[in-house]
């Protein structure tokens, strides 16, 4: 016969057991964490920049190298043509949504362009200006 005592004793002990179960679990990633968001964000802004900066006389001397799948924040370098161990002269990132531009280009006659384009871009307008 199982006493109150037991059964009690019982109940935690199926508790205990699965609250150890849930923390050896690893968390997985959703579609919809922030690291996603913002590889698509780039991922749209790359595609855009590619089609139309590339093909611009104004952004003849710079090309694009993407750097989406690390595990920090995923960043667009914009980089002089040729010299890929050259300083970026634009870097655009991603916080979830969320784009930052910094780098001298910020700074140059591009930069309204730049901002422009990066924000339909990254909203999920194509098209070039």
């Amino acid at each position: 016969m199982i006493t109150a005592r037991r059964l009690t004793a019982l109940s935690l002990a199926a508790v205990a057991a699965a609250a150890l179960a849930g923390c050896n679990e690893q968390p997985k990633p959703s579609s919809g964490s922030a690291h996603a968001q913002a590889v698509t964000t780039l991922q749209k802004v790359n595609t855009q920049a590619h089609q139309c900066w590339l093909k611009d006389d104004a952004f003849k001397a710079y090309g694009i190298v993407p750097e989406l799948d690390t595990s920090g924040t995923p960043r667009l370098l914009v980089i002089p043509r040729g010299k890929p161990q050259s300083l970026p002269q634009l870097v655009i990132a991603a916080m979830g949504p969320d784009v930052s531009l910094y780098g001298p280009l910020t700074d140059s006659a591009l930069s309204p362009r730049i901002k422009a384009d990066v924000g339909r871009w990254s909203k999920g307008a194509s098209g070039c200006a």
